[in-house]
């Protein structure tokens, strides 16, 4: 990566004199930005913008660290072919016409991958913006050259973004209005080669970033993603794209349904610790917030005091943080005798602190009101953050940023600023705290989603390296029809096949008998006991519901004969009947697995039984899993508070869960022709749970994320 962010030379196919073509925007951009050795090249001028204009790559005295291609789509793998040749580096290809587009651009692009594997020379793009440097002042981009310059700030935080346009104008959107400043820009495209994991491994080592921001649809080796996420002390924060639910029409499973196209990336992303962000400027907060004050390590979720001038604006933000899971702190009797001082004697002090009577009682005096009040609650042991509301052009309201920057870093307590006012003082008062490293927003909601972030546990734990020991199939009681059903089957296996394959690896399930003819049933079910549940096992369905092929609630023999010539009717006597004791009362809960395209083999939790599509509460963690990294899972849950004995029920040791997850995530790194697994319900109460229903899934290989 060092030829893209650190050339000595660059050479430029596709530069041109016509000033409205992109290929001279970026020789602009270079001249403007960039100290080290430029080379045109474009056979058709002698020279541009007074710079000698090479016929090729091969005319260029002297080495050429990086080549910019900004061409024809069909005329780049000629143009790569000149690289390797001439012993390039990085090639950077920004202009269009690639997979994006149709077949034959697919085809370039797999022209693309190949010439990589080939030489080894690495390529970024195609279909991009290229690379922003904020601290060196370069711009490797076809951006208006007439924009972006004048605007360029250096700052902690640092973008990879895999869309080209929308980033230009993102990047100035925010640059010219002072919000941040930025450390590298980086804008990948279609990840011919280089991809999000490349550019981050960078960033994370790179001294001048502080904290680093995605948008990314897809992820090309999510297992590396997550691992550079959770080793790192980075902040790292991502807008994911494409969370539409598409993906989910053809699942065979529950578990494969319920991933959709995003569960699965925001569960992973979660468990490394990453924050993720629900649009581009919220994006940017994050990562600034993040960038300035690294999250809080305290046991506290985040007790915030509020110093306003208006009792209207405290009663919101009350709101506000209630609802971001923050609580207004509660002042210790010293502070507020501390306040009370700049009060006048009619106005108690309470939280949130309207300090307008107080500014009031010393009109005309040199006393600051907020740098007085602001001492004070950050030195306060009970609170963790401030937010200051303020409202600047009003002469008779004193804001000393100097200060309120000085007593923030003295007490190491974040200190985040609502600024209200007219446009030209708050855009000159946003720069100046922008400069002294203090947090200035426009929303209000939007500073205590910041604040929120702060206080967010992280997620991060010692990851798990390996999985624990998976006996081989000769050694785990698996019989012999059914190691060959792991070594060969295909496709979703019933339901009595697939717990016998989870009861091998450690995952109980209810007592149940195969009932093919019905003169077995009453040996069988003298031993069960009443009441009982029949299904019919069919070759091919999942989902018995939907065929009705359950009965529950079976209480005498006369019962079972008549469910059970049912079943065998509807099922046209091809198939067979699982008999089982019924299970009563308990949690119902779905555990599954599923092996991802992007992230591998991962494990869910959720609410199970008839609620689960309904509620959607699931929680999804990339295998294999220790008990620790398994509990955090189960709180991340919407509604955990189902196992804590919720409305009188008994309740669930989560250590008992936390085992079905980390046996889940064992057999589906013991067993890689597993493609998913779907548990739906478990039934759990008290120290012990119980498979009640389950599917898993064979197949073939699926990708290179599937291993470690």
């Amino acid at each position: 990566m060092h030829y893209f962010f650190n050339p000595q030379s660059i050479a430029v196919f596709g530069a041109t004199p016509k000033t409205f073509k992109g290929g001279y925007a970026i020789l602009r951009n270079l001249i403007s930005t960039f100290q080290g050795r430029i080379y045109p090249v474009n056979p058709q001028h002698a020279s541009i913008e007074g710079i000698p204009c090479f016929p090729a790559l091969a005319d260029i005295e002297g080495p050429v660290d990086l080549v910019i291609l900004f061409i024809a789509a069909r005329m780049v793998p000629e143009a790569l072919e000149q690289c390797a040749a001439k012993g390039v580096r990085g090639i950077m290809i920004e202009s269009g016409g690639f997979a994006e587009t149709d077949d034959e651009g697919r085809a370039l692009q797999r022209a693309i991958s190949e010439f990589v594997r080939r030489t080894g020379i690495r390529v970024w793009g195609p279909n991009c913006m290229g690379l922003v440097d904020g601290i060196r002042g370069h711009i490797f981009s076809f951006t208006d050259p007439k924009v972006l310059p004048s605007c360029l700030l250096p700052g902690p935080v640092s973008l990879i973004v895999q869309s080209g346009m929308l980033s230009a104008g993102f990047v100035v959107d925010i640059l010219s209005h002072g919000i941040t400043g930025f450390s590298k820009i980086c804008s990948i495209g279609n990840k011919a080669d280089i991809h999000e994991s490349d550019v981050l491994a960078h960033l994370l080592e790179d001294p001048d970033t502080r904290s680093v921001g995605l948008y990314l649809e897809s992820f090309i080796d999510g297992r590396r993603f997550l691992d550079l996420c959770r080793n790192s002390d980075k902040p790292v924060v991502v807008l994911k794209g494409g969370k539409s639910e598409t993906g989910a029409q053809a699942a065979i499973s529950h578990t494969a349904s319920l991933a959709g196209n995003y569960r699965v990336a925001a569960g992973a992303l979660a468990h490394a610790g990453v924050y993720e962000a629900q649009d581009f400027k919220q994006l940017v907060d994050f990562c600034r917030t993040l960038a300035l004050h690294p999250p809080r390590r305290s046991r506290s979720r985040g007790r915030i005091a509020v110093i306003t001038f208006s009792g209207a604006s405290g009663i919101v933000s009350s709101d506000f943080m209630e609802e971001q899971g923050l609580s207004v702190a509660e002042l210790s009797e010293a502070t507020k005798i501390r306040l009370g001082r700049l009060f006048p004697q009619w106005m108690p002090v309470a939280d949130p602190v309207d300090i307008w009577p107080a500014i009031e009682q010393h009109s005309g005096t040199d006393l600051d009101i907020y740098s007085l009040a602001l001492e004070a609650v950050l030195d306060d042991p009970g609170v963790d953050a401030v937010l200051v509301h303020s409202f600047s052009g009003y002469t008779r309201i004193r804001l000393n940023l100097e200060e309120m920057s000085r007593q923030s870093r003295a007490s190491g307590k974040p200190v985040l600023l609502w600024l209200l006012g007219r446009h030209e003082e708050v855009f000159q008062a946003r720069k100046s705290a922008r400069d002294l490293g203090l947090l200035v927003f426009q929303e209000l909601h939007r500073a205590v989603e910041c604040l929120s972030i702060l206080f967010q546990p992280s997620g991060k734990l010692p990851r798990f390296e390996g999985a624990q020991p998976v006996p081989a199939p000769s050694s785990t009681g698996l019989s012999a029809d059914l190691s060959r059903v792991l070594e060969d089957a295909e496709g979703p296996q019933d339901e009595w096949t697939s717990k016998r394959i989870l009861q091998a690896f450690g995952i109980p399930s209810v007592e149940e008998a195969v009932i093919e003819d019905f003169s077995r049933f009453e040996g069988v079910a003298a031993r069960m006991g009443f009441p009982l549940v029949m299904k019919g096992l069919q070759p091919g369905v999942v989902h018995k519901t939907e065929h009705g092929l359950i009965v529950l609630n079976i209480r005498n023999p006369q019962e079972a004969g008549e469910s059970f010539e049912r079943l065998m009717e509807r099922m046209n006597g091809n198939g067979s009947v699982l008999l089982q004791k019924q299970v009563q009362g308990g949690v119902e809960l779905i555990l599954g697995a599923i092996r991802d395209p992007q992230f591998g083999p991962c494990v869910m939790i959720g609410v199970g039984g008839v609620l689960a599509h309904l509620v959607a509460d699931t929680v999804f963690a990339p295998a294999p899993l220790g008990r620790e990294e398994a509990l955090d899972a189960i709180g991340r849950l919407r509604t955990p508070q189902i196992l804590d004995g919720f409305r009188g029920s008994e309740p669930v040791d989560r250590n008992v869960i936390a085992a079905f997850l980390v046996n889940l995530g064992n057999v589906m790194i013991g067993c890689p022709r597993i493609r998913e697994i779907d548990i739906n319900p478990v039934l759990a109460t008290g120290n012990s749970a119980v498979a009640v229903d389950a599917t898993v899934v064979l197949g073939g290989p699926i990708s290179r994320t599937d291993h470690r």
